[in-house]
This record gives structure tokens, sequence and C-alpha cells, in this order.
């Protein structure tokens, strides 16, 4: 995932280096000032395939908005929300099909994304909300689903919903991190495989954990833990 632990720039450039695609999460200082790197952004990814991902601090409408024409005009025509903590599902509902609508003029797909607290971290709450928005799909963080117990609930309630994968493992409430065990690795892809996935899906891994602590690593380090684990993967 483009635009957490560096430069944008670096990270889209190992992106086209060993991925297929990357999603880029523009935070909330780089959108006030992306107008001035934008084209520099868009030769840096001369058509390389991206997603959209709407960082969590951005919550106002017109942010959001602003946020998905970049994207848009980036390339991305899937965008991943976080549903919105501070609200119920019935004002969840109102504003996600706000952007829903702007989304579909745009011919773009909103995926809702089940996040690591309550009460978006249910099966429950997350079917309540795609049932009521058109169209929409769901991004499946795997992580998020694994440390709440909702995986199963997840792939056998929504596997025809499921549009895109977040992949970390978890140990208890420590997530993104990366995955040690191949037999890890193989158990999440068996489950995987038996609903008949073949979209896109991402590694969003960030730390490790040690002496008992999640530790956030540099990009420099990540970008190695990130190529052991397409070896794991392609492996498994």
């Amino acid at each position: 995932m483009s635009g957490f632990r560096a430069d944008l720039f670096s990270e889209i450039e190992f992106a086209k280096q060993y991925f297929d695609f990357t999603e880029i999460t523009i935070q909330p200082e780089l959108l006030k000032t992306i107008d001035n790197n934008f084209y520099d952004i868009k030769k840096a990814l001369n058509g390389f395939e991206i997603l959209g991902h709407i960082h969590w601090e951005i919550t106002e409408f017109d942010s959001i908005i602003k946020n998905i024409e970049i994207l848009e005009s980036l390339g991305a025509k899937k965008i991943t929300i976080h549903p919105f903590q501070n609200l119920n599902i019935e004002e969840n509902i109102k504003i996600l099909n706000k952007i829903n609508v702007f989304l579909q003029k745009n011919k773009m797909n909103l995926l809702i994304e089940n996040v690591s607290s309550s009460p978006y971290s249910s099966e429950d709450s997350i079917s309540k909300l795609l049932e009521r928005i058109p169209n929409a799909g769901l991004t499946l963080d795997i992580g998020h689903a694994n440390r709440n117990l909702e995986l199963d609930k997840f792939i056998k309630n929504l596997a025809s919903k499921i549009q895109h994968i977040h992949l970390h493992y978890n140990i208890g409430d420590d997530d993104h991190l990366f995955y040690n065990e191949k037999e890890k690795i193989d158990e999440i892809f068996s489950k995987i495989n038996l609903f008949g996935y073949n979209e896109t899906i991402l590694l969003e891994t960030f730390s490790i954990m040690k002496n008992g602590k999640n530790v956030s690593q540099k990009f420099s380090e990540i970008k190695e833990l990130h190529i052991e684990q397409l070896k794991k993967i392609k492996n498994s």
C-alpha cells in the first residue's frame, strides 16, 4: 500500500518492480498539496494499475470527493473506504450512498472495508451496510477479521461481495504483521481458494513482533520483508 511509510514516489517505484498493482492512500497533509505533485505522480505511475484507499482521517464529504477525483485521475476504478466509526448504521448508509452515487456516475466501484474495532468489525454490521448500498462490494481485511474471530463468517456469508483483500497477519490485537510461518499463509489461501476468489490481494504489512511488542518498520526494512513475504506466497 503506497502512501504510508516513505515518499509516494519511492513506494510506487517499489510496487512497479515487484507487484501487479498498488493501492494508494493520500494522507491528509498530502491531500492539501497534491495539486503541486499530481502530474509527477501520474508520470511515475505511467499507466501502472492502482486502487484507491480513503485515509481514515479524511472524513469530510468534500475532502473525500476531492480524494476520489484525484485517485480517478490517477487511474483508480475501485475505492476502498472504512465505515465512519462515529456514525451509526443509518448515518453510515446515508453518507456512503452519497459517495456511491458519485462513484457510480464516474464508473467506479465503492468497496467497504471491515475495520478492527467495533461496531464495524463484524460481518453482521458490514452486511447491513452492503444490503443498503447498491453495487457496493467488500474489501475483506484478513487481519481485522481474524483478530475479531469473524473471518469464516465473512467468507461464508459475503463471498460474492468480496472484490478486494487486504492480507496481513495478527497475533491477538496486534495486526498488520508479516507472516513468519508459511503454514499460516497456506491456511489463509486455502480459505480464499475455497470460494474461487480471483481478484486483487494487497499486502498491508508494516510491522513485526519484537520482544512481545508490535514494532513498525521503516520503508527500507519493509521492502526486504515484502520480498520475503512474496516468496512464501508464491510457494503456497
